[in-house]
């Protein structure tokens, strides 16, 4: 029997009898790319010397189009400016003594054609805006901050949204001048969001030209902003159970908008033309793996959680906390290069307490995360190391009764005689599987990820002449075992060892008949 792999995802809340051949019960830094199941790429550091603390926020600057600024921001209070691949010293230093991955950057300026482009941050409320003017050595807080924004009431978030930059504090929305985004004094708009509903304003996003705000509680809002004066420009509530988990815990995936929720999953936005219609959705019980995420992650992750996709691969990246950690560990990864279906998994490696978009030198926005360490890592880098670590990349499919084959075979005892692994090979190492028959452990196998090479005349050697490539090869090893069901578990963990595969095929025989395949 021929298992397909790379079609589906992890898929763990359902009945056993009920799930399909190709869905997994354990997916661990692995990606769907191609249409085959791949060990997760790895990271490289870009500074080579760690920071003095871990890194919240991170910004590939580019003030204009001859100059790219890597801005990262620390634990501390610190920020710091670098550039090939080099932090200076900081650039500012303890604008706070303590700030967290709910500091976001915005990029706004440019007000007109002599203005300069600008890079603003907000500090999740401890401190009032900061602004890095064009390639400025520092930064210095917003000129002309509102008159409210003081002791606990700076502003949470901001967005640029009507050639206005926007700030959120307490309950109330401000928009700047539309002429210089640093003035919230004059010229400016002022709007509260429905008062004395909820707690404070948590998170604002812009999503198909319109404005969302999120409140503590589960609220959340939409600008009617049709009006061509500001004037008449009103908040609308559009629900009360849409809890956005952290500030940065939002993305714009595909033609929707998902948003991590107080809950811990993840809901989807599908958001219509029609004013205040908003559709919501739990994707991760849609995707029926709720109860495995429940019991392998803490929700004290969310309220620091980070959201991001990255449009290259189709992939959307949310950060989660292993149980008993203090800080975020680990990415769930949904992959949404298969139309019609969206295949998660979890990538167990790293520390990343902040994600956010670089450019590479070919122009493509790719996905970068910082560490709790002070480092900065590019993410889906073809060698599998994490900076310089190694890690393990697992799958395991389901116990298998094979009823998908025809009536009877769920029942029926097999004898279980070989397994074979179909692979692209592109890996010095090899893969090791743990089977299973009857859901009991039988033995661990090994299969080689190598190129096959039997000496054939005029045939080229891999890694030889440049002419050669890899073709899809297949490794098979005998099992030993009769019962109901199979089950394979297949890993590796070697430094830069990687797999890369298409499908198994399991060959068994019902009692009394010849081995079969189909």
């Amino acid at each position: 029997a021929k298992i397909s792999l790379g079609e589906y995802g992890l898929l763990t809340d359902i009945a056993p009898d009920k799930v399909q051949p190709g869905t997994l019960i354990k997916a661990n830094n692995v990606s769907f790319f191609n249409g085959t199941i791949q060990k997760a790429p790895g990271t490289i550091k870009w500074n080579s010397s760690a920071l003095g603390a871990g890194i919240v926020a991170a910004h590939d600057w580019r003030p204009s189009s001859v100059i790219s600024r890597m801005i990262a921001v620390t634990s501390d209070g610190n920020i710091y400016r670098g550039f090939d691949r080099v932090f200076g010293s900081a650039i500012n230093s303890t604008i706070s003594s303590v700030l967290t991955p709910n500091c976001l950057f915005v990029e706004g300026g440019k007000e007109d054609a002599n203005n300069t482009r600008k890079l603003f941050l907000y500090t999740d409320g401890l401190t009032n805006p900061y602004v890095l003017s064009g390639d400025g050595t520092a930064f210095a807080t917003i000129s002309k901050p509102n008159t409210d924004w003081s002791g606990n009431n700076f502003p949470k978030v901001g967005v640029v949204h009507r050639n206005r930059l926007w700030a959120f504090a307490g309950q109330i929305s401000y928009a700047s001048d539309t002429g210089d985004h640093e003035n919230f004094q004059t010229a400016n708009f002022t709007e509260a969001v429905y008062p004395g509903e909820g707690g404070e304003l948590r998170g604002a996003f812009v999503f198909k030209g319109r404005l969302f705000a999120f409140k503590d509680g589960g609220f959340i809002y939409i600008l009617n902003d049709e009006n061509s004066s500001d004037a008449n420009w009103y908040w609308q509530k559009l629900g009360s159970n849409f809890g956005l988990a952290a500030p940065n815990a939002i993305a714009e995936v595909l033609d929707d908008m998902m948003a991590g929720n107080t809950t811990g999953t993840i809901n989807s936005y599908a958001a219509s033309d029609k004013l205040g219609s908003v559709e919501a959705g739990d994707i991760i019980q849609e995707l029926q793996f709720e109860s495995f995420l429940r019991g392998n992650t803490s929700k004290n992750g969310i309220t620091e959680q980070h959201l991001l996709y990255y449009a290259e691969k189709k992939v959307l990246f949310a950060t989660y906390r292993s149980a008993y950690y203090t800080y975020n560990d680990m990415l769930l990864m949904f992959d949404f290069g298969l139309n019609g279906r969206i295949r998660p998994a979890f990538w167990i490696k790293g520390s990343p307490q902040c994600l956010a978009l670089y450019k590479d030198a070919n122009q493509i926005q790719r996905p970068m995360y910082g560490d709790k360490d002070g480092y900065l890592h590019l993410m889906d880098a073809e060698d599998r190391l994490e900076g310089s670590t190694s890690y393990t990349g697992e799958f395991q499919i389901p116990h298998v009764d094979f009823s998908h084959m025809g009536d009877g075979f769920s029942s029926a005892e097999k004898h279980f005689d070989f397994l074979a692994v179909h692979y692209t090979p592109e890996s010095s190492g090899n893969l090791s599987c743990d089977y299973f028959i009857d859901g009991r452990f039988v033995e661990t196998l090994t299969f080689s990820m190598i190129q096959y090479d039997r000496p054939k005349l005029g045939v080229l050697t891999l890694d030889t002449d440049r002419l050669r490539q890899p073709n899809q090869e297949t490794c098979i090893r005998e099992l030993a075992g009769t019962g109901r069901t199979f089950s394979a578990r297949f890993y590796n963990s070697g430094s830069n060892q990687s797999f890369q595969i298409p499908a198994i095929t399991v060959y068994f025989r019902g009692g009394g008949d010849k081995a079969q395949e189909s």
